[in-house]
């Protein structure tokens, strides 16, 4: 019964294979003191004013994200009552209830190899090497609710899928980051990044629907929608065209040496120092494409298919895998996929982020921060309020409340540690997710190691800096 379910299941590999590593810097990283990593969200606001740092070779930094449109694991699965208080239950009518009209799961990763920069003058340079993949399902309430219910509420009627599918790819990508304090007010700042596609999976428009008469006789299905693959697989077709089989192709060498699909992206960012106390800024980040050019395969999916059911006792069905085997062998003649090898392109995922800070003194900052995140025609949303203090030589901490794609019980938090050169920082939207991962719906965290060199190791001792200012006990 092997075509579409082959296909299916190469879906939920990609997906579950990255899901596993579970690239999203969470807000509360913006607007943390001394920090070089902030870069990566506005790089017009490098956290640092002047010598140089590197980051840890190997473990550079860490970004690990995923969330829902406001719906968790334990709405689907979760612990019975009564009788079944010691097992877990599943719970499609929980489920269907938590969803909205359109539903979604995506998460990222990025994984920094080396990452350094310096400040010279007005000027800051970054050059930076990482791993990344970002991957996002969505589908229509309307498919949970045909499983949970069947197709008995659309009998002399149509029942439509909604749009469903799966985004997903892993690329390599190396950044080169310039930015200038044009005067005392405002600084620009620009990333350019060369990116290489490792694998993708990219869908569009699938959708079916299925019609039946009043005395559901027979059920007709119609389907469309189309799907591009680049992966080191190979599909194997039998003489109408349909798939017969999925081979396993993957090497890691050559996957992780694979320069034929190439991309570019660029970050835009701006501060604007309004006044001693208020700074006002924005970045656009991850503006860029991918054209996937190798091991690509396309699926074009038109078609439609009368079923009648299967009469009990009929001699060529004698267990349920025939029966399975049967209807799937009907599918596959109806719907034969045109395959081809063209080459494809997908988009990154773009940020905008707009943020204000107002200093109260040289230790003490409140913030708030706007992020609108696009991908597969769809917005995402995020709205973060920060306390960012300095509490002694070598320590920042930063708390945070966000509100997150209707969500409101995010509460944040971000550390900086720094001794001599040495510094240690980790941030996180939502620091109880962890705790209770059947619940949440918004997971991420940042971590990194950096080595910072600077005129500023005066001001740690307690001495004047070269810009003869007092010591204020920031680490940076």
């Amino acid at each position: 019964m092997g075509n579409r379910n082959q296909i299916l299941l190469f879906f939920l590999f990609f997906q579950i294979f990255f899901s596993a590593k579970l690239h999203s810097q969470p807000n509360t990283l913006y607007f943390m003191k001394g920090i070089p990593q902030t870069k990566d969200l506005n790089p017009a606001r490098p956290g640092i004013d002047d010598g140089f740092y590197f980051s840890m070779p190997g473990f550079s930094k860490i970004d690990l994200s995923a969330n829902t449109n406001n719906w968790g694991y334990s709405d689907l699965i979760h612990k019975g009552m009564g009788q079944r208080a010691d097992s877990l239950v599943f719970d499609l009518n929980k489920f269907t209830s938590a969803l909205g009209e359109t539903n979604f799961i995506n998460e990222s990763t990025g994984f920094t190899f080396l990452e350094g920069g310096f400040k010279s003058g007005k000027n800051f340079f970054a050059l930076s090497y990482t791993e990344k993949e970002v991957a996002e399902l969505f589908f229509h309430k309307n498919l949970v609710k045909l499983i949970n219910y069947g197709n008995y509420p659309y009998i002399g009627s149509s029942f439509r899928s909604g749009s469903f599918g799966i985004n997903a790819q892993h690329y390599r990508e190396l950044a080169f980051l310039f930015s200038r304090e044009m005067d005392k007010k405002i600084t620009l700042g620009v990333s350019a990044k060369i990116l290489f596609g490792l694998g993708a999976v990219h869908t569009n428009g699938l959708n079916f629907t299925v019609a039946s008469p009043p005395n559901g006789s027979y059920l007709d299905l119609t389907a469309s929608g189309k799907a591009d693959i680049s992966a080191p697989v190979e599909f194997r077709y039998n003489g109408s065209g349909a798939v017969k089989s999925v081979t396993d192709d993957f090497e890691w060498k050559s996957y992780l040496t694979n320069f034929s699909n190439p991309g570019l992206a660029v970050d835009l960012g701006i501060s604007y120092r309004a006044n001693k106390k208020l700074e006002l800024s924005a970045s656009l980040i991850d503006i860029g494409i991918i054209a996937w050019n190798d091991n690509t395969t396309r699926f074009n999916e038109l078609g439609q298919f009368r079923y009648k059911g299967i009469k009990i006792g009929d001699p060529t069905v004698s267990d349920l895998e025939d029966l399975v085997t049967q209807v799937s062998d009907s599918l596959n003649n109806k719907f034969s996929p045109a395959h081809s090898g063209k080459s494809f392109s997908t988009f990154l995922p773009i940020k905008l982020y707009l943020g204000g800070e107002y200093s109260f003194s040289d230790k003490i900052s409140l913030a708030g921060l706007a992020r609108i995140r696009a991908f597969n025609n769809y917005l995402r949303t995020s709205f973060t309020a920060s306390a960012n203090m300095l509490i002694w030589k070598g320590l920042s901490l930063s708390g945070t409340y966000s509100i997150m794609e209707s969500t409101l019980d995010n509460l944040g938090a971000g550390i900086g540690f720094r001794g001599g050169p040495f510094q240690l920082y980790a941030a996180s939207d939502n620091i109880f997710s962890p705790f209770y991962p059947s619940q949440a719906k918004n997971m991420n965290l940042r971590l990194g190691i950096n080595f910072i060199f600077s005129d500023r190791q005066k001001e740690i001792r307690g001495k004047t800096s070269k810009h003869g200012k007092k010591d204020c006990g920031c680490p940076y």
